[in-house]
């Protein structure tokens, strides 16, 4: 049984964020368009590891009061154990600390495990973007979370 850590992203995560991000998505993003949301000032960038070994990551970027949970993921073989969830709370703490009020995200009509993972933290369904995806084209299903209290 692991022990898993969550841990702000450093470049010498780089490597294993990549591999990561190839085993989860169709399109992946680049090495580089991770090491450009490293260097950002206004992002959270947080990785999973087990023991020594990075096991998932989650990247926010922030503007003006409203965020994008841009890409979350995790490796195949360590999926269905909670780290997910534990990248999510993490990444939503964060986020509220910094003064996120709202938080946005899109995610392909068809992936019911994500979607569930959202719900399950705040996330409700505001739109549908046509065809926003490749490899398979496929709708994504736009998503928000309010962070903020509201004050009466």
């Amino acid at each position: 049984m692991h022990e898993y850590q969550i841990h702000p992203y450093t470049p010498e995560y780089l490597e294993d964020v990549t591999a990561i991000e190839k085993a989860s998505f169709s399109c992946p993003w680049s090495a580089d368009s991770f090491r450009q949301a490293g260097d950002m000032e206004n992002s959270i960038f947080l990785v999973a590891a087990a023991e020594k070994t990075v096991v998932g990551f989650g990247c926010i970027l922030l503007a003006a009061g409203e965020g994008e949970l841009v890409d979350i993921a995790v490796l195949p073989a360590y999926r269905k154990k909670g780290l997910g969830q534990m990248l999510m709370t993490a990444l939503l703490t964060q986020a509220r600390e910094q003064g996120t009020e709202n938080l946005y995200l899109e995610v392909r009509q068809s992936n019911t495990p994500a979607r569930n993972l959202y719900e399950k933290n705040g996330f409700t369904a505001i739109g549908i973007r046509k065809k926003y995806y490749r490899e398979p084209v496929e709708d994504a299903v736009l998503m928000c979370c309010r962070l903020a209290e509201e004050t009466e």
